[in-house]
């Protein structure tokens, strides 16, 4: 069996309250703007993954594609895309929003595990555990959404979480936003590590 490879990347854009990234308000502008077109190319219809049989066969089966999935495990709708564009950006003003890749071995992942059985892995049970990980308290008050793309040699996983309201558990048991943006190399590490076992015992 081929061994498992796993790339994860991420990075983090501070609330545009918070005083010490003393954002202009030409560069908040333009981070809203980032923020909208982030969805644009998560959804982007020349990127739409499809089921493997397909890709590798170089087939395209329109009927079969997927697309932005959201919290619940469904595919978002175009108007669920427009939705998100503006409530993204409405809660960047208190909260980081975090985007990142997952990259993965592809003859690893068709040995183990389907894509829409990894779609639904990893937005029902991977990132909700990196949430617990990474100190906040409640799945529902966290928007997320992943996409799956195969316009690479390596399929990977787009995503992107942000808190609604005050989620993150501090030392004093109070919930206020999350300040530190960086992950951890040990969030990191839970991730990887999440990865690989839903790719296993799914």
């Amino acid at each position: 069996m081929t061994s498992p490879k796993v790339i994860f990347n991420c990075k983090f854009t501070h609330a545009f309250n918070r005083r010490e990234a003393n954002y202009t308000q030409k560069q908040i502008d333009n981070i809203k703007k980032r923020i909208a077109r982030k969805f644009d190319y998560f959804s982007n219809e020349e990127k739409r993954v499809m089921n493997l049989f397909d890709y590798y066969t170089g087939k395209i089966n329109k009927k079969d594609t997927m697309n932005l999935v959201i919290e619940n495990g469904s595919y978002a709708t175009k108007e669920e895309i427009e939705l998100r564009k503006k409530r993204f950006v409405k809660y960047a003003e208190k909260s980081n929003l975090w985007q990142g890749v997952i990259s993965f071995n592809n003859d690893y992942l068709n040995e183990n595990i389907t894509l829409e059985e990894l779609e639904q892995e990893l937005v029902k049970t991977v990132i909700p555990r990196l949430f617990n990980k990474m100190g906040f308290k409640d799945k529902k008050n966290m928007a997320y959404n992943l996409s799956v793309h195969t316009d690479t040699d390596n399929l990977h996983v787009h995503f992107s979480f942000i808190e609604k309201k005050p989620n993150y558990i501090y030392t004093n048991k109070k919930l206020g936003y999350r300040r530190k943006g960086e992950l951890t190399q040990e969030e990191i590490n839970f991730m990887k590590n999440e990865v690989v076992l839903a790719e296993k015992y799914i």
